[in-house]
């Protein structure tokens, strides 16, 4: 899949199955809900961060890497669509 295939509901689906896999979750989180309240600590973001720059192909700042930049779903799908941006 190349990056103008890439929708943000695709994106999102990719985020919500990579979160439940590194937080060991069955249940699909809701795109607003705190990470923090389900076990995201700052070691399972960057994991997620890797995982992000991996499969998509971009590059996080270091000045980007604020733990509220990654402390909901759509928080994560809105930084990723952000660099996916031309």
């Amino acid at each position: 899949m190349n990056r103008t295939e890439w929708t943000k509901e695709h994106i999102a689906g990719y985020v919500q199955s990579q979160i439940k896999e590194q937080l060991q979750l069955e249940e699909d989180v809701a795109p607003d809900d705190e990470l923090a309240s389900y076990g995201m600590d700052s070691f399972a973001s960057m994991t997620l961060v890797v995982a992000f720059e991996t499969n998509y192909n971009i590059v996080f700042e270091d000045e980007e890497l604020l733990f509220e930049n990654f402390a909901t779903l759509q928080h994560m799908v809105d930084s990723i669509c952000g660099k996916l941006q031309p």
